[in-house]
């Protein structure tokens, strides 16, 4: 087979360009050693035990002190779970992993090849970590470390980085296919051999996917994914695949030089300091159970060229051309000529579509430059025809914006019958073409 270098997809057939990460002179060949067909008759029978015996087992659960961490874990650290921690290299992947020794109680064995012991220890000494169960192992082989773990036993594992491991009974250099694979196969078997909690730590490549053979993330059960701003100090981590939970819940956090620290309450935070600016609107969305006020910009300019230019940050740019569709056709707003750019304030990554009317408010701000005060929201989604339609989580959006004292909300007129908040306006508009006309 032929493997990417910048994406590790497998292709059968050599081209100049990946298909899949768009780079050229990226694929290598790739040979991997078939395996003799061995006679099963040889195999060992096990015991097989009820549904219902394994329900009376109780499992000692890891709970860490951190309860953000903890909601994202979906409650605790499942012993025997392999999680994939990715994201950029300055986005906190070795901190969070070296926290774990105030988070939680157990027993903690952290290995990594990119660090040395010293520089680890020198670390963990600016992060306040004080645990006499953290223990450290700079290695890089795969069997000398499972050789250790096997006279030291522990409750969490740390493998910083999968990617510089290497194995002596796998074929190519570290990082590579082979190398990665099969030195994933033998942490899943230990950790689900012990019951032990292993994290290991990847990297991603230019287009943010992670790095390694797409096997590796069908392999362990979880994938986290790290998300944030390099000169912000906040920080999100998201699921990318949770066996043992859901994937829509999120932990946000502040990186201090301490460390992370919880943000349990964001409130205003994703918002920017100051008074009403001209392409600025807010909205309230909903990371699975948490209302979050965030803030939606737009610029609006005059292109130079034939063709205007569409770009976004944190927001799908699918949905902005979705946006500017809508709003060219149904409403006297023109930007056939005008390059739009619209961002999400403070690095939130943000999919659903309850921020849609705060988009287009944006946009229209800035193509009309009027200001839209900062005590309105803009919480609904914009349907293909220029309608107003609802979206889940009503309630709990309009409970969040009378908590951050926000005194008016833009809504359905089919939502106008439920009960106003004490101190807030509910204004009712149908189409974007009332958008227009209250902005």
């Amino acid at each position: 087979m032929y493997v990417c270098s910048e994406c590790w997809e497998e292709q059968l057939k050599w081209s100049g360009q990946c298909g899949t990460c768009k780079q050229w002179n990226t694929l290598k060949q790739f040979h991997e050693a078939k395996i003799a067909g061995k006679d099963t008759s040889s195999g060992e029978v096990k015991t097989l035990r009820s549904l219902e015996s394994l329900k009376e087992t109780k499992i000692e659960r890891i709970i860490t002190t951190s309860p953000e961490l903890n909601n994202v874990l979906g409650g605790w650290i499942v012993p025997g779970s392999v999680v994939l921690l990715s994201g950029d290299p300055w986005i906190g992947k070795s901190t969070i992993t070296l926290q774990l020794g105030n988070f939680v109680k157990e027993k903690i064995i952290y290995i990594s090849w990119e660090e040395t012991e010293y520089q680890i220890s020198d670390r963990s000494n600016r992060l306040g970590i004080k645990s006499d169960k953290f223990s450290i192992l700079s290695e890089s082989n795969i069997e000398n470390i499972l050789q250790t773990l096997v006279k030291n036993s522990c409750d969490v594992l740390v493998i910083d980085s999968i990617s510089v491991m290497h194995s002596s009974n796998a074929t190519g250099t570290s990082g590579s296919v082979s190398q990665v694979r099969y030195i994933t196969e033998l942490l899943v078997a230990y950790a689900k051999k012990t019951d032990t909690a292993v994290f290991l730590i990847g990297h991603i490549t230019k287009d943010w996917s992670l790095a390694g053979p797409k096997t590796l993330e069908h392999m362990v059960d979880t994938v986290l994914y790290f998300e944030g701003e390099k000169f912000d100090d906040i920080r999100i981590l998201r699921w990318l695949k949770n066996r043992f939970g859901s994937t829509n819940e999120i932990w946000i956090f502040k990186m201090w030089e301490t460390g992370l620290s919880d943000v349990t309450n964001p409130g205003l935070e994703f918002i920017n300091p100051g008074s009403e600016t001209i392409g600025s609107s807010l909205s309230i969305t909903i990371e699975w159970t948490r209302p979050i006020v965030v803030e939606t910009e737009s610029l609006t300019t005059y292109t130079k060229f034939g063709y205007p230019k569409r770009s976004t940050r944190w927001v799908n740019s699918a949905k902005l051309d979705l946006i500017i569709a809508v709003i060219s056709k149904y409403t006297n707003v023109a930007l056939d000529s005008h390059d739009v750019y619209s961002n999400i304030a403070r690095g939130l990554k943000i999919e659903e579509p309850g921020i849609d009317l705060s988009l287009a408010a944006s946009i229209i701000s800035s193509k009309c430059w009027h200001k839209i005060p900062k005590d309105t929201v803009f919480i609904w989604e914009i349907s293909l025809t220029g309608k107003i339609k609802k979206v889940i989580h009503i309630e709990k959006r309009i409970k969040e914006a009378e908590k951050m004292g926000f005194k008016k909300i833009i809504l359905p007129k089919y939502d106008t019958k439920k009960p106003s908040p004490k101190g807030v306006e509910m204004i009712a508009i149908e189409s974007v073409a009332d958008l227009v006309k209250h902005i």
